[in-house]
């Protein structure tokens, strides 16, 4: 398995060293700037250097970065030592990809003001992008004494913490987090992350089941899950994960991999499965493949499974007729009357071949006597 590096976007083979992990498994992202607070000024900022700044403001994050600059530079004239503006000319260059330029303005906004959180935080992420962890835990550390309520400042300072080697202080930290936003997804990975680092499993899969449960659409949730089951040996439930990662992000490499290694172990537990492991490592994105694991699953009786793969085959290749056909059975056997239905409206829209009329028949009639039974 190709090993991949990536801290951005939270990717980690699962033949990594434990140890490791620590360093790739991602949680954040760490450089979110937020707009400066236009209103937390003080009484001798020129109105139109406030009015300015908002408008920068507003076209910044409407991604209009020429329209941005203009009203930054503007409030600048009336009010040439107004912090707020020279943050956002940071975060104007950070967007264009100039850092030092980015890093300068951030730089400038502290001179004007010190206890300016965001700019402490703007300027922390550009530390720690650049791996110079302890410039850019100070800057973290100090926008949250300004402002302990900075939920962006502290989950990077947590993040930076973890990267630092300072996993007991990255846990206080993330605890913080979570303690003041239960719904922070960012903030429970980054637990999940420590959790697996010390090889605690157990806690990492809780962990990283909850960020999904509150952030469904992130990929990165399922892709970490998918390591914590492969780590506890429950091979089917890491397929199940990855899939899921997989379904918000068809090109996540990453999690293709793991994907692939994951069978790899699911067949190593049932040897009946071994015969996929070469062609899941070829292209694990084939839908046929997935529907023939999908019927071995069916016929050892393990319907959860089966049905995951169907859909999986359904998302793959919305034609595939079969798999509408034997997800509607197994749904019928699991009592889920409304999706058999549907399944089965689905399949009989789509044929077009009088080989699948035994299939039809089978379908038409169950639909009829469940709609009756309503």
């Amino acid at each position: 398995m190709n090993q991949h590096q990536d801290t951005n976007s939270t990717t980690l083979q699962l033949k990594r060293t434990p140890r490791r992990w620590i360093r790739y498994v991602g949680t954040v992202a760490v450089l979110s700037m937020p707009a400066a607070c236009g209103f937390c000024i003080p009484k001798t900022i020129h109105p139109l250097a406030i009015q300015h700044n908002t408008f920068c403001a507003q076209y910044l994050q409407q991604g209009q970065l020429t329209e941005a600059e203009a009203r930054c530079k503007l409030a600048i004239e009336y009010a040439p030592k107004y912090a707020e503006p020279y943050n956002l000319l940071g975060m104007i260059e950070y967007a264009r990809g100039k850092r030092d330029a980015a890093a300068t303005y951030f730089k400038q906004a502290l001179s004007f003001k010190n206890d300016f959180a965001e700019a402490h935080n703007n300027l922390g992420g550009l530390f720690l992008e650049d791996h110079h962890y302890d410039e850019a835990c100070d800057e973290f550390k100090q926008a949250c004494e300004i402002d302990p309520g900075y939920q962006v400042a502290r989950r990077n300072y947590a993040t930076c913490l973890m990267y630092n080697g300072e996993p007991r202080k990255a846990k206080d930290e993330y605890l913080k987090c979570v303690e003041v936003d239960p719904q922070a997804c960012d903030c429970r990975m980054g637990l999940g992350v420590l959790a697996l680092n010390d090889e605690d499993f157990s806690a990492a899969k809780s962990h990283f089941q909850k960020s999904t449960e509150i952030c469904p659409q992130d990929p990165k949730g399922f892709f970490n899950l998918c390591i914590a089951f492969y780590r506890m040996s429950r091979c089917s439930d890491a397929v199940d994960a990855c899939i899921g990662a997989l379904a918000l992000k068809p090109d996540y490499i990453e999690a293709r991999q793991n994907l692939t290694a994951s069978y790899e172990c699911l067949a190593l537990q049932d040897q009946s499965l071994k015969e996929f492991e070469d062609q899941l490592r070829r292209d694990p994105g084939n839908p046929d493949t997935h529907f023939k694991l999908g019927t071995m699953f069916e016929d050892k009786g393990l319907f959860d499974r089966a049905l995951t793969e169907y859909h999986n085959t359904i998302k793959l290749n919305p034609k595939h007729l079969l798999s509408y056909y034997r997800a509607a059975r197994v749904l019928d056997r699991q009592l889920r009357a409304q999706e058999t239905v549907q399944m089965c409206q689905q399949f009989v829209d789509l044929i077009r071949d009088t080989k699948y009329d035994q299939q039809k028949s089978w379908c038409v009639t169950r639909v009829k006597e469940l709609q009756f039974q309503q």
